[in-house]
């Protein structure tokens, strides 16, 4: 078999559709099977929660607690 031949033959086989649609369904095979394998489902992100801060107390019961610190002396 000469060269003419042998590229006449590869040719005609790689433009059969038989051959085309193989490979395209094995493309997609391959690339479902990866995109499976390499899938990773993220867990959700909890909110942090907030450290209830102790309320400060307010400006008014501070001046309160001063004048009866001077009251008693």
């Amino acid at each position: 078999m000469n060269i003419k031949a042998f590229i006449a033959v590869v040719s005609s086989v790689l433009k059969d559709w038989r051959v085309i649609v193989t490979l395209v369904v094995m493309l997609f095979m391959m690339w479902a099977a990866n995109f499976i394998l390499k899938y990773k489902k993220r867990p959700k992100k909890q909110k942090k929660q907030k450290a209830a801060a102790e309320p400060a107390p307010k400006p008014e019961e501070k001046k309160e607690e001063n004048s009866e610190a001077e009251a008693k002396e």
